[in-house]
């Protein structure tokens, strides 16, 4: 039976690569006979528009193509749908396709719908929003917080690189206590990350134990440090080499529940929204994901 794939295509994600890679991807698919229709994205939220709207008409076989905004989109119209979940990840990060080891070039993404599998795959909720591969508060969310305020009136990278110099300029340790496992904790940190996946920010390992499909969240917790400090950890952080640092706590759970002082607004998957106090949850399974 001949396979048909329906893809959900950010023509704007990577730069404009995604869209060039799709076409390419496309051809490929056809050669080996896979067929495939597209529709392109127009907005932000479109994406898992469009997803719902395939369901209803019975696509079996729904493709995001594009970044991990995209995946989390369209990943979120099909959670407990039964549908396969197909990924091109031809956006800048793709840091969820690196968690289920997809690659990006665009023969080798294009035969994972060719040939691979689809594997029962967990998601995640932050209160009440879904998401795929990581969420946090603190440093990482003072960077997204900073660069969206740069991207206003920059392009390129600097609006990024300002991010991240505005993080570390206004860096503050948050008080919170942890409940998870059975178990609760007092904590004084400047980053709390609940991980589904293993990367973040286009290829940080600050996950290197996660599973997307192990039932459980890795959350990574780097301790209230200076500025001095923090930029001497951050490489290991980067590279998955911080475990067994001091200033790290680093723990397995199935989800858990974060109080602060004040309230901290969350990065999901590189987007903000939802705060403290969280409940983390994972969605064990949810989605049926085509992996090597």
């Amino acid at each position: 039976m001949e396979r048909r794939l329906f893809c959900i295509v950010n023509p704007i994600a990577g730069s404009g690569r995604a869209k060039d890679a799709y076409f390419k991807a496309r051809a490929y698919l056809l050669e080996n006979g896979v067929s495939c229709e597209a529709v392109f994205t127009e907005r932000h939220g479109h994406a898992a528009e469009l997803a719902r709207e395939a369901l209803l008409r019975g696509e079996r076989a729904i493709v995001a193509v594009g970044g991990d905004g995209t995946c989390q989109e369209v990943g979120s119209a099909l959670v407990e749908s039964g549908a396969a979940f197909g990924i091109l990840p031809f956006g800048t990060g793709n840091d969820f396709a690196r968690a289920l080891q997809i690659p990006q070039g665009v023969e080798a993404a294009a035969d994972v719908l060719l040939k691979g599998e689809a594997k029962r795959v967990d998601a995640a909720m932050a209160n009440d929003r879904f998401f795929l591969n990581v969420a946090g508060f603190g440093f990482d969310a003072e960077v997204v917080r900073y660069t969206e305020k740069y991207k206003k009136r920059f392009n390129g990278m600097f609006p990024y690189l300002m991010g991240i110099f505005q993080a570390l300029l206004h860096l503050k340790p948050i008080e919170m206590e942890v409940e998870a496992g059975g178990e609760r904790f007092l904590e004084k940190a400047i980053l709390f990350s609940a991980c589904n996946g293993t990367h973040l920010a286009g290829g940080m390992n600050l996950a290197p134990l996660a599973d997307p499909c192990d039932g459980l969240f890795d959350f990574c917790v780097v301790k209230a440090v200076s500025v001095p400090v923090f930029l001497t950890i951050l490489p290991r952080y980067i590279k998955g080499k911080h475990l067994s640092s001091p200033h790290i706590r680093y723990f397995k759970a199935e989800g858990a529940r974060v109080t602060c002082t004040g309230a901290h607004v969350l990065n999901l998957d590189g987007e903000l929204g939802t705060q403290t106090p969280v409940t983390f949850s994972l969605l064990k399974g949810a989605l049926n994901i085509f992996v090597p």
